[in-house]
């Protein structure tokens, strides 16, 4: 008798519970609030623009040219250090500029031409010791990455046109690339396209132009890279 009455305490307990946890579950709950929740806006996934423009010192990119003289040229990386490139281009004439490089922003703050020394430009000081050269503001690169973005610096409009082109240049085919629009502030006939591929950089640049009722095109595209030797 015992027994049977241990079980049978034992079933109703088990049954109360069981009927107050369903009674728990059935309760509409309130959602806490979230601190700003009106003010909260999704905001695409954050991108550090640094991989454009990765710092590989020595590096030199060499680019096909079509509808001009100039149209072909070398780039080379000749210093990378502390959030900063000297990216030196050489066609018709050398020209040398220091670009700060930063998760949200890449900008041209130094441009020299002419520039033939094999001389890091990053220091301010030596910087403003130079007869030439100039101190400038021109932004080639600015978060968000994402299409319509548009921004101007001294010289330029420009606008984020995709960041996910499919690119064939004579070096290969580049997935994921990043397409930039841009405009001169002084002349609206003109307009240059420049499309940059993760860790590689400037991969492609398309110049076009009227005159006299023409549109003419100016293409340099990535045929080659070649790094520095290592030392052994």
């Amino acid at each position: 008798m015992k027994s049977k009455g241990w079980r049978l305490t034992f079933s109703l307990i088990v049954m109360f519970l069981v009927a107050a946890l369903v009674i728990v579950w059935m309760e509409p709950r309130e959602e806490p609030e979230l601190e700003g929740a009106n003010t909260v806006q999704l905001l695409p996934a954050a991108g550090d623009l640094r991989i454009y423009f990765p710092p590989l010192e020595g590096m030199t990119y060499y680019f096909a040219g079509e509808g001009m003289e100039y149209a072909s040229f070398t780039r080379k990386i000749t210093f990378a250090d502390s959030g900063l490139l000297q990216i030196e281009d050489m066609s018709g004439t050398n020209l040398a500029r220091v670009v700060e490089c930063g998760p949200d922003e890449v900008r041209v703050i130094w441009a020299e031409e002419e520039f033939y020394e094999e001389q890091s430009l990053f220091d301010a000081d030596y910087r403003e010791q130079r007869d030439y050269g100039s101190a400038r503001n021109l932004i080639w690169l600015q978060a968000p990455l994402v299409p319509g973005h548009a921004w101007s610096d001294e010289m330029y409009h420009r606008e984020i046109l995709a960041t996910d082109e499919i690119v064939k240049v004579p070096l290969g085919t580049f997935f994921e690339v990043v397409t930039v629009k841009i405009r001169s502030i002084d002349a609206d006939d003109f307009v240059t396209y420049e499309y940059y591929a993760k860790n590689i950089g400037l991969i492609k640049r398309v110049s076009l132009y009227v005159h006299d009722g023409e549109t003419y095109a100016v293409s340099s595209s990535l045929r080659n890279m070649v790094g520095p030797r290592p030392t052994l």
